[in-house]
């Protein structure tokens, strides 16, 4: 499952992150990694792009990015 699959208002757990070593460098930087907790505060129409929280940071990511990060359900 990734963030794709989650709905507004969800809770998950990031389990991996498979992408290149720079995206996943930068999403580290912006507190998406293994082990931490992401939250979706909204998707857009047609699931295009996602607003999440990870920690204290707020990130809008797009579907390709969002298919990335491997989660677990909270």
């Amino acid at each position: 499952m990734n963030i794709t699959d989650m709905k507004q208002g969800e809770r998950a757990v990031i389990l991996s992150v498979e992408c290149s070593p720079r995206l996943k460098e930068r999403l580290r930087t912006l507190n998406l990694h293994a082990g931490g907790v992401v939250r979706v505060q909204k998707v857009s129409f047609f699931k295009k792009t996602f607003l999440v929280q990870a920690g204290g940071s707020r990130v809008v990511l797009g579907r390709e990015v969002a298919r990335c990060v491997g989660v677990r359900k909270v």
